[in-house]
């Protein structure tokens, strides 16, 4: 190897090595977060992730199916790469947070480093590689895709279709059927991270068409035939979850329509531009509320602007390949964020969205500023970039550091989400639960009410009421979910009005009503099939109370096959409550084996309430004369 070769290598390491280590320092901070938001749901709660044998069910279900008994699509998310890997990650950390939290901090870490390979593969220059991956990696927009473990779709999107880019690069170089092979596996694990993959293959047309510029028709026909086949898998992963998911896209509860979701598109770029200039108020959550019509402020002045920053991104795209790939970066995953129609009224626009546009807005300036640089002094437009870059980059990272906190815990999150948006019902309700699982039930109240006066919806009805059974206001409390059992079907999900019912036993029963609990919860059970067992569980316990044991027995009894098909933790407690109330009655043999069964189709899950019937569980069988500890 030759000297020059070796200089060169060394050279790149002098700007790949700072991107790594500075990527991985801005954002350490996020290693002291717990579970939340959707992690405690999606991990804590989520036996698919847990049991080995419903893995297979996992990479065949939507993300939430995990919430009934595998018969109802739960979300419009089939995501069998972000399922896998979450599968990996319970097996190596268990509900450590750390661990996670780790390896979505090694993943953007590893992102990082391939866009400034990449970007040298696309001939940039190093100042200007170096500069597009520093800034990327210090910038705040990403602190919902890396500080949220259940942000890691973004970033196995990331990695995976950069890393496709990669492949395709290798391919049009050397011609290797290797190569190409490789980039469809890796466009295709893109594909089962995050849906918007499916907009973003017409970047590889660009390496293709590129890489023999000058052929003609050949490179033309060449380059669309390439091209193509990531087409095609991209139509064969929209059949396979329209197969899995039995739709296209379920309606979002109270969304916009088609005309205010057109009105509304300008507002929405304007805002992922600003988020991506002046990255000055981050949070889960924004004010920014569906456009009802044709007004000059909030429809024809965004237009307005909107346009002319298309046209200006499209005449710096014709400048390089690179800045091409960059223009077609910053706008097709954007595609489906235009979709207002798909998102509830109080959650239209996400930082997570800009993960990869933010890289393609990177890479149409930075080309330019420095064609500018070298304009004025050619001999040290390199250096002229990286001061620009450190420049930018040094408060954006300090901007990051302390957006960070922010995700640390539920509290810290939702408190500072009603400072961004404070009227959203969606904000409100978070930090009333928030406050709630910290104890803080007054304040948890006040929280509600202010949600709910926002806008009145199933799940504020529902919280309010758990915060008033826990303060023993069982009447508040009953009303509040009475409101929420007596809604149209239409206007509640499922899984909440399983939950209602759940709450509505507990405070009838709080009252001493016990018939009116049990009717609730044979109700319930008639109106929500799916959770038949979980329900049941319920209805034995409520029996068990008024001492009527044989019919919590029948109740029990009917119910395990039920209880072996639904999928939520508390469903398995059917065979629990049936092994402790048989070892009661002193039918010992029929104790042992259902308790055995119930330590057994329990023994991943990890959630708080079933590791304690599991302790029960076992000590039951050592009375009964069994060591057994499975």
């Amino acid at each position: 190897m030759s000297d020059q070769t070796n200089s060169q290598r060394r050279r790149e390491l002098w700007f790949l090595l700072p991107v790594v280590l500075i990527a991985f320092l801005v954002f350490a901070n996020s290693l002291n977060g717990r579970f939340v938001y959707d992690d405690t749901r999606q991990i804590a709660r989520n036996p698919l992730i847990q049991d080995a044998s419903l893995y297979s069910t996992a990479l065949t279900s939507d993300v939430w199916a995990f919430k009934g008994d595998r018969t109802v699509t739960s979300s419009n998310y089939w995501r069998p790469t972000f399922t896998g890997f979450h599968i990996i990650n319970f097996q190596l950390f268990g509900l450590n947070p750390l661990g996670w939290h780790f390896l979505n901090l090694l993943l953007f870490a590893g992102i990082c480093a391939l866009i400034y390979l990449l970007l040298r593969r696309f001939e940039a220059s190093p100042a200007v590689a170096f500069a597009v991956a520093l800034i990327f990696a210090v910038h705040p927009v990403h602190t919902e895709s890396v500080a949220w473990i259940s942000g890691s779709p973004d970033l196995l999107f990331g990695l995976f279709f950069l890393s496709s880019l990669w492949f395709v690069v290798n391919y049009s170089e050397g011609r290797n059927r290797r190569d190409l092979i490789f980039a469809l596996i890796s466009y295709a694990l893109a594909l089962g991270a995050k849906e918007v993959a499916l907009f973003c293959f017409p970047v590889f047309w660009i390496v293709f068409a590129e890489s023999d510029a000058g052929e003609g028709k050949e490179t033309t026909r060449r380059a669309f035939g390439l091209t193509a086949a990531f087409a095609v898998l991209g139509v064969l992963y929209f059949l396979m979850r329209w197969a899995v998911l039995g739709r296209v896209a379920q309606p979002a509860e109270g969304a916009a329509g088609f005309e205010e979701a057109f009105f509304t598109a300008p507002s929405a770029f304007i805002f992922y531009l600003k988020q991506m200039v002046f990255p000055f108020s981050l949070g889960p959550n924004y004010g920014l509320r569906a456009v009802g019509g044709f007004e000059a402020a909030e429809f024809l002045l965004p237009l307005i602007v909107s346009l002319a920053a298309v046209v200006l991104f499209y005449l710096l795209a014709r400048r390089s390949p690179v800045q091409k790939a960059g223009f077609l970066l910053l706008f097709l995953p954007l595609i489906p964020a235009f979709n207002i129609t798909a998102f509830i009224p109080e959650q239209i626009v996400h930082d997570r969205y800009l993960f990869l546009p933010l890289l393609g807005f990177l890479m149409l300036v930075l080309p330019y500023l420095k064609d500018l640089a070298e304009r004025f002094r050619e001999e040290k437009a390199d250096l002229i970039v990286l001061i620009l870059a450190v420049a930018v980059g040094f408060p954006l990272s300090l901007k990051t550091f302390f957006y960070n906190r922010v995700w640390t815990d539920e509290t810290t999150l939702w408190r500072h989400s009603v400072r961004i948006d404070d009227r959203s019902s969606f904000n409100w309700a978070q930090y009333g639960t928030a406050l709630a699982e910290e104890g803080e039930y007054k304040q948890a109240l006040e929280a509600y009410d202010n949600a709910l006066d926002l806008r009145p919806t199933p799940q504020v009805y529902l919280g309010r009421a758990r915060a008033n059974l826990s303060l023993g206001q069982l009447e508040e409390a009953v009303w509040d979910l009475r409101t929420v059992a007596e809604m149209p079907p239409e206007n509640i999900n499922v899984y909440t009005l399983y939950l209602t019912y759940e709450a509505l036993a507990i405070a009838l029963v709080g009252q001493k009503k016990f018939d009116e609990a049990a009717g609730v919860l044979l109700e319930g059970r008639r109106r929500l099939p799916i959770y038949a067992a979980a329900l049941t569980g319920k209805l034995a316990v409520v029996y068990y109370q008024q001492g009527k044991k044989d019919l919590a027995l029948k109740e029990l009894e009917e119910a395990q096959n039920k209880a072996r098909a639904e999928l939520l933790p508390e469903s398995k407690t059917v065979l629990f409550r049936l092994g402790m109330l048989y070892a009661e009655l002193g039918r010992r043999e029929k104790a042992r084996a259902v308790l055995g069964e119930y330590l057994q189709v329990t023994s991943a899950l990890q959630d708080k309430l079933t590791l304690e019937d599991r302790g029960r569980a076992v000590d039951a069988l050592k009375r009964l004369g069994t060591g057994s500890e499975q």
